[in-house]
């Protein structure tokens, strides 16, 4: 038996990612570090408990992020690093009115120094790259398997969601996952979640996910599908429209967190970690998504994931608090009105 600790062990299993970024008041930024598995670790740390993380890492990946991790206490112990360039790199172009196009288009490129142009490079649609920096099942630590007491799977390729789910599922802590990749669901998206989400003790995918793989169907028709498609608790991330928590037959909406946005990436996986940490501290579905929305509440004022690093932890329950008394109960019945996503600002959405 692992040792008795005083918090619940907690650990994600995904991407860190390489960044090139069009900032919406005209900068250029390259270089800059993100990804699923980062903003995930960061938002369950300043929710108050330091995950293990289990990732791939290119041999250009700074090291200093790794031991700034550490610094924190997140594990980095499962970190592999592969001899070849860093797989997964994202382009972003943060437009004036609040939107965001990704990859960038080369001719928004043209002004920028060679250089700095040469570093927007985008993997995300290279089908034989992006997946080397994704965890595989022999990434796991046989140990882990029964000392972690909740496990976050971010965004992956589908095919690598439902290995990672099937090793996972043989261990003792709860299992919650993100969307899999949008682009391995189109055309059958319900019924190709539905492989795994029987396995999945909670899932968290937000409304942008559907606009994309299920365009114009409702917030309600969502949560009743994937109720039907075997999802046991489903934590719906809706933007600026907060979240939507559907567990046991009840569906409650909660309103996001009112403060500026800097830069929306990677607030829902900030919210995905805050809302394990939540989970696996009070097994409480209202209390996980308001820890989770304070965190991402937090992730959305700032371009840098390890900003993050220096959030006051009673700040973040505090808001966590506020959010958590405004949290209301819907009738899971009334007829949908509202599509997914409409006119909801991207706030805890990606």
């Amino acid at each position: 038996m692992p040792p008795h600790s005083a918090k619940p062990v907690l650990a994600v299993a995904g991407s860190f990612s390489i960044d090139a970024v069009l900032t919406q008041d005209g900068r250029h930024v390259v270089d800059k570090v993100g990804g699923n598995a980062l903003w995930s670790a960061l938002g369950a740390m300043i929710a108050g408990n330091a995950p293990r993380i289990v990732t791939v890492v290119g041999n250009d990946y700074p090291q200093d992020v790794l031991r700034a991790l550490g610094d924190t206490g997140i594990d980095t112990s499962a970190v592999r690093r592969i001899e070849r360039s860093h797989p997964v790199r994202v382009t972003f172009a943060h437009l004036p009115d609040g939107s965001r196009l990704q990859p960038v288009p080369q001719e928004m490129l043209q002004a920028l120094p060679e250089a700095d142009r040469a570093a927007f490079v985008d993997t995300t649609s290279m089908p034989d790259v992006l997946p080397l920096g994704a965890p595989i099942e022999s990434d796991i630590p046989d140990a882990w398997l029964q000392e972690v007491d909740h496990w976050h799977m971010p965004l992956l390729p589908l095919q690598r969601h439902r290995c990672l789910v099937h090793r996972l599922k043989g261990g003792r802590g709860k299992l919650q996952s993100d969307c899999p990749a949008r682009s391995d669901l189109l055309g059958d998206a319900f019924s190709r979640l539905a492989v795994t989400l029987d396995d999945l003790d909670f899932f968290l995918p937000s409304t942008s996910d559907f606009d994309v793989i299920a365009p114009g169907v409702s917030v309600h028709e969502i949560l009743f599908r994937l109720k039907a498609q075997g999802a046991r608790a489903v934590a719906l991330k809706a933007g600026g429209d907060g979240v939507y928590i559907q567990r046991r037959g009840e569906l409650f909406h909660m309103p996001a967190h009112e403060g500026t946005v800097v830069d929306p990436t990677g607030a829902g996986d900030a919210f995905c970690g805050g809302f394990m940490t939540g989970m696996a501290a009070t097994g409480d579905m209202l209390h996980a998504a308001a820890l989770g929305s304070a965190a991402a509440s937090f992730a959305i004022a700032t371009e840098d994931p390890l900003a993050l690093i220096g959030v006051d932890h009673d700040e973040v329950r505090q808001r966590a608090l506020d959010l958590q008394s405004m949290a209301r109960r819907i009738d899971a019945e009334t007829p949908a009105t509202q599509r997914a996503g409409a006119g909801a600002p991207a706030a805890i959405n990606e």
